[in-house]
C-alpha cells in the first residue's frame, strides 16, 4: 500500500509519467505526419509568424488564379485577332487579283466578301466562359449585329465625318484587373476599333454591289483593308485615313497585357516558393531528429513505469519481517 509519507513522490511520478505519455505519442504523430502539431498551439513562438506566411500565400494564389483567367482571355482575344488579320490579307489577295484581272463579277467576289463577313463578326463575337471579349464591359451582350448596318458611301467628305460603327452594341469601358499588389492593367480591345470597322465595311462595299461590282469599288474596298493590316497609311484620294491602331497594333497591346500578367505571375510564382519553403520550416518534422527524440522519449517512459511499480511495492511490512 502507498503511505503517507511516499504519496507526494508516487504523486509526482504519475506527472512525469503522464508526460513522457504525451510527448511520445506527440512525436509518434509528428513521425507520421510529417508535421509538428496538427494546429497551431503546437508551433509554439512561430504561430504568428506562420499565420502571415500563409495569408501571403493565400493572397498570392487567389492572384496567380485571378492572372490565368484574364490571360486565357486575353489568349482567345489573340487568337480572333489573329484569324481576322489572316481573313482580310485572303480578302486582300482576292481584291488584287480581281483588280488585275478584271472579272470580279466571274470569281464570284461579291459571295467571298459575304462569307469573309460573317467570319469575322463571328470572331469577333467570341466569348471565354460565357463572357463576349470584344464588348468592352458589356460582357453579356454580343458586340456585332449588323442587322440595319449601313455604312456611309465613299468617300467621306471630310473623311471619318461619316465614320460609324452603329453594329457595335458594346460599350467603351475595358475591364481593368489588379494583377499584383497595387498594381492593375487595363486590357482588352473593343469591336469598334476603326481596324475592325475598315475590315468589315470592305467587305460590304463588295457584298452589296454583288454581280455588278466595279473598280472603284474595288479600289476603295482595297484601300480599306491595306489600311486596317496596316500595309499603307490610308489612301487620302478615296477619303481612307489610316486607322488609330491597325489589326497589328491591336494584337500589340493584347500581346503587351500578356507579357505584363506573365511577369506577375513569375514574381508570384517566386513568392509562392518563398513562403512554402518557410512555412515547411515551421511546420514540418525532421524525421531523423523526430526518430531520435521518440527513442529517447520512450526511454524515459520506461524508466518512468519502473520507478512508479518500486513505488507502489513499498510498505513498513517490508521492512518489518
Amino acid at each position: 500500500m502507498i503511505r503517507f509519507a511516499t504519496h507526494p513522490s508516487f504523486q509526482q511520478s504519475i506527472w512525469y509519467t503522464l508526460n513522457a505519455q504525451r510527448t511520445v505519442y506527440d512525436l509518434q504523430m509528428q513521425i507520421s505526419s510529417g508535421l509538428v502539431s496538427a494546429n497551431y498551439a503546437g508551433v509554439g513562438a512561430n504561430v504568428h509568424r506562420l499565420v502571415s506566411l500563409e495569408a501571403e500565400a493565400t493572397r498570392t494564389k487567389q492572384y496567380v488564379a485571378g492572372n490565368t483567367l484574364i490571360d486565357q482571355r486575353l489568349q482567345a482575344m489573340e487568337t480572333a485577332i489573329a484569324a481576322i488579320y489572316d481573313t482580310a490579307t485572303e480578302f486582300r489577295t482576292l481584291l488584287v487579283n480581281a483588280l488585275n484581272a478584271n472579272n470580279a463579277a466571274e470569281m464570284g467576289i461579291a459571295n467571298e466578301a459575304a462569307n469573309f463577313k460573317d467570319e469575322i463578326t463571328k470572331l469577333l463575337n467570341t466569348t471565354e466562359d460565357g463572357r463576349y471579349l470584344f464588348s468592352g464591359s458589356r460582357t453579356d451582350t454580343a458586340p456585332v449585329d449588323q442587322t440595319g448596318w449601313t455604312p456611309p458611301a465613299w468617300p467621306l467628305t471630310p473623311p471619318l465625318a461619316q465614320y460609324t460603327a452603329e453594329y457595335y452594341k458594346g460599350d467603351n469601358t475595358l475591364p481593368t484587373a489588379e494583377i499584383d499588389v497595387d498594381y492593375s492593367i487595363t486590357y482588352g480591345v473593343t469591336a469598334a476599333e476603326d481596324a475592325f470597322e475598315y475590315v468589315l465595311r470592305a467587305m460590304h462595299y463588295v457584298e452589296i454591289s454583288g454581280s455588278a461590282v466595279d473598280r472603284d469599288t474595288l479600289e476603295t474596298a482595297l484601300a480599306l483593308i491595306n489600311a486596317a493590316l496596316g500595309t499603307s497609311t490610308g489612301d487620302a484620294m478615296l477619303g481612307v485615313p489610316a486607322p488609330s491602331r491597325d489589326l497589328a497594333d491591336l494584337r500589340t497591346a493584347i500581346g503587351t497585357s500578356r507579357r505584363a500578367i506573365e511577369l506577375s505571375n513569375k514574381r508570384h510564382e517566386e513568392v509562392l516558393l518563398y513562403t512554402a519553403q518557410n512555412i515547411g520550416d515551421i511546420e514540418n518534422v525532421d524525421p531523423a531528429e523526430a526518430i531520435s527524440r521518440l527513442s529517447a522519449a520512450a526511454t524515459q517512459l520506461q524508466a518512468s513505469y519502473m520507478t512508479i511499480s518500486r513505488l507502489s511495492q513499498l510498505s513498513l511490512m517490508n521492512y518489518l519481517t
